[in-house]
């Protein structure tokens, strides 16, 4: 009988010893999978700047190369046809696909010059893709680029001075990138995290979701993504308590 007691208490112990082990492996696997989340995050977001700096060298090498702006130069037909559907011009020859002339007023974003501008860059091979220029809600992949951030894409927009603007911060971008998910012609909706953004933000700018070159949008559009204490929104912040996905960013082309 005692070495049969012995044996059970030796059993048990070795049993205990194991789930030890497969516990450390486990803690062991998690802290992996976490690890590799977190590597994979910040791969994410090194390519939104990234991203950003490639568009913007783009398009100040479109404008030294054909004396405008992509989606406004007002002669992009006599570089790549006319769209025989969309523009058609009986002095012009027919491209394949084609494209369409912009105003020339500097403004990326009129009308269906943002997304113009996407295929005149490709035209010009200074970026890569293939995109339609059509107009029709920003549409990644097909009429502006995607983004390695989950279910989102880059747009062209514009942006003057707006004062009392329950949507927008008051500060002048001019032209801009937007990256973000699909909200109608833009992609400024929901992407990325508070802390995302502001580590984007600090990296390009200066951290602040109102002011500079890299902004958000105001907590009316963009709930959680900032918080705005007023009445200047100099005092805005990023609202970095916040972790769930809230914020977009528009980053100007022509503030340094």
């Amino acid at each position: 009988m005692p070495q049969h007691r012995l044996t059970h208490r030796n059993s048990a112990a070795f049993t205990l010893m194991e789930v030890a082990v497969v516990l450390a492996v486990i803690g062991l696997l998690v802290g992996a999978v976490i690890g590799g989340t977190a590597l994979l995050r910040q791969s994410e977001l090194q390519t939104v700047t990234n991203d950003f700096g490639k568009y913007s060298a783009a398009v100040s090498q479109f404008r030294q190369q054909y004396g405008g702006l992509p989606g406004d130069i007002i002669d992009a037909t006599n570089f790549w046809g006319d769209d025989s559907v969309n523009c058609a011009d009986a002095g012009v020859t027919d491209g394949a696909p084609g494209t369409c002339n912009g105003n020339g007023n500097e403004n990326m974003s009129d009308g269906t010059e943002a997304y113009r501008a996407w295929q005149h860059l490709a035209m010009a091979k200074l970026i890569v893709g293939n995109y339609t220029g059509l107009a029709g809600g920003a549409t990644p992949g097909t009429n502006v680029p995607k983004s390695r951030i989950t279910n989102s894409g880059w747009s062209f927009g514009f942006k003057g001075v707006t004062a009392a603007d329950a949507n927008l911060y008051n500060q002048d971008l001019s032209n801009f990138l937007s990256i973000g998910t699909p909200t109608g012609a833009l992609t400024q909706g929901a992407a990325i995290t508070p802390q995302d953004a502001w580590q984007v933000d600090t990296k390009i700018d200066d951290g602040s979701p109102s002011l500079g070159r890299v902004m958000t949008m105001k907590p009316a559009s963009l709930a959680n993504c900032s918080l705005n204490p007023g009445p200047a929104d100099s005092n805005a912040s990023y609202n970095r308590t916040f972790t769930a996905v809230a914020c977009s960013l528009n980053m100007s082309l022509t503030l340094k």
